[in-house]
């Protein structure tokens, strides 16, 4: 075998092997495998089963107990390059490579080739199928086997979200269409695989060369993980975190969830340096509270409680208090979502205590915020005026040295909570005036939480019976929700509406219904 016959191999070796571990059968792969290499059909089962020619050539050699068949190596060769040159393989061969490559033989020649057999000839390749076979091949209605297509409770949407053969072949062309070096092309589809997909080919753009080629020796396991691993890891977390406005959940969750596992992979497997491990841990952790957030976005509430209380754990491990907290304060604020008061105190409170060993005030505003939150949906004012104002002043307050994940809090994020727990309260006046401070300084990069602010802001109008502002606020929120994929803020627009029952036929509420109609919002 030449070293550029080897190399394709041993590609298409790992590459299959990713593929069958999330599922897809030997047809899918080489179906997706045929868009890299222009080969015959029989050579593109044969790579996608990652075999040589010589462990071909014997498993044929053995399947023939008369040892009449006495295949060999270059004879394998012809026929694999036909119809451009060698020999055309014999009708009774086809059948026995269809079996080892569990396929039909139908599925090993070309239409081209298969039309120039004679018809007792097609018809015995025809009915070689030997599909059933394949461990990952959905089983027959009318052959049921101990193999089940009933979701089980063991398989989160995470999973769920794996690139199929379908999303193979798109994520294929999507590189083809933007790389035109061969060697590039197959080094972004090995780590798109990996990362989640073609959307994760934006997520990669933010790599250069170097990191690319590293980052993809160490998911092979042919390179240690160094101080520029974890930086490229770190890297593609916060370029991950802060993607989520052009996305939405349910493009960005597979890419993440794909970027969670594959340092779970690594931090199994390797061992490193305390610091390096400790730098991936964190990063782990992270992972795992934007892979339950997003889940929690699309209302996927166990895979969201799941996912945080493995980011929980983590951080946990790490001894991080930041983190820690931070994971408490997003907990909580999803028990808050669903109102379950209780549940919200309860991660408040565990969020106290680890806040109150962390140097950061924007975690203590984020605390603070989700803190008045429970204790609005509580229905205890006072404690909830309490915790806001000190929200607002810890959010407001200079600050330095704070982690990269806090980014996004300021002082209108804080207020635009607020004026989400005057609503509960019943508090319209303070709640206007609230939301209206959150929208005058909120950054224009958070798209989405404009759209909940705008909700929020419509909520309060609603209670004062400001009926055309009101629903004005909401069409420009539907304007957002509808090119994003948020299903909380969908959600909470839709209650927001219900809010203005009592006034279904005013003008504006009207124009207002036909808007979220046109919009698939209704």
């Amino acid at each position: 075998m030449s070293g550029e016959g080897r190399r394709v191999l041993l590609q298409a070796r790992s590459w299959s092997k990713r593929l069958r571990a999330k599922g897809l059968t030997w047809d899918q792969i080489a179906a997706v495998l045929e868009l890299i290499h222009t080969v015959s059909p029989l050579r593109v089962y044969r790579l996608a089963h990652g075999r040589t020619a010589a462990h071909v050539v014997a498993m044929v050699n053995d399947a023939d107990p008369a040892g009449t068949a006495a295949l060999r190596e270059a004879r394998l060769y012809d026929f694999e390059a036909w119809p451009e040159t060698g020999r055309r393989p014999p009708p009774r061969l086809l059948a026995v490579l269809a079996e080892i490559y569990q396929t039909t033989g139908r599925s090993l020649v070309g239409d081209e080739v298969f039309a120039s057999y004679r018809s007792a000839d097609r018809e015995l390749i025809a009915g070689a199928d030997f599909r059933d076979l394949d461990a990952n091949r959905p089983p027959s209605p009318k052959t049921p086997n101990h193999v089940t297509m009933e979701t089980s409770a063991a398989v989160t949407p995470a999973d769920k979200s794996l690139p199929d053969a379908p999303a193979c072949v798109r994520l294929l062309r999507a590189i083809g269409a933007e790389e035109t070096d061969v060697k590039r092309r197959e080094l972004l589809f090995e780590l798109a695989l990996v990362l989640g997909g073609a959307p994760a080919l934006d997520l990669l753009r933010v790599l250069n060369t170097d990191e690319e080629e590293r980052l993809a020796r160490v998911l092979r396991s042919t390179w240690r993980v160094d101080e520029a691993t974890a930086r490229t890891f770190e890297k593609l977390m916060l370029h991950a975190r802060r993607a989520d406005d052009q996305y939405g959940p349910a493009t960005l969750l597979p890419v993440v969830n794909g970027h969670r596992t594959a340092l779970a992979q690594v931090l199994a497997r390797e061992s490193m340096p305390p610091a390096l491990h400790d730098r991936l841990l964190g990063a782990y952790a992270q992972m795992s509270q934007l892979t339950g957030y997003l889940s929690y976005d699309l209302l996927d509430y166990a895979t969201a409680e799941h996912a945080m209380h493995e980011g929980l754990r983590a951080a946990l491990d790490l001894g991080d208090a930041t983190l820690i907290a931070f994971l408490h304060c997003w907990m909580g604020s999803m028990a808050v979502f669903q109102e379950r008061a209780t549940a919200a105190l309860d991660h408040a409170l565990a969020a106290r205590g680890w806040s109150a060993r962390s140097s950061s005030k924007l975690l203590r505003a984020m605390h603070e915020s989700m803190l008045s939150e429970a204790y609005a949906v509580a229905g205890d004012a006072s404690a909830s005026a309490r915790a806001r104002d000190g929200a607002v002043a810890l959010a407001g307050a200079p600050k330095a040295g704070e982690p990269t994940f806090l980014y996004w809090i300021s002082a209108s994020m804080v207020e635009s909570k607020a004026a989400l727990s005057l609503i509960h309260l019943r508090r319209p006046e303070a709640a206007v005036t609230a939301a209206q401070r959150s929208l005058a300084g909120l950054d224009q990069r958070f798209k989405m939480d404009r759209g909940f602010a705008l909700v929020r802001y419509a909520g309060a109008l609603a209670l004062a019976k400001e009926i055309p502002e009101a629903a004005a606020r909401l069409t420009e929120a539907a304007e957002i929700a509808s090119q994003h994929t948020s299903a909380r803020l969908t959600h909470q627009l839709r209650e927001t509406r219900a809010m203005l029952n009592p006034w279904a036929g005013n003008a504006h509420v009207q124009q207002l219904d036909k808007t979220l109609t046109a919009r698939g919002l209704r």
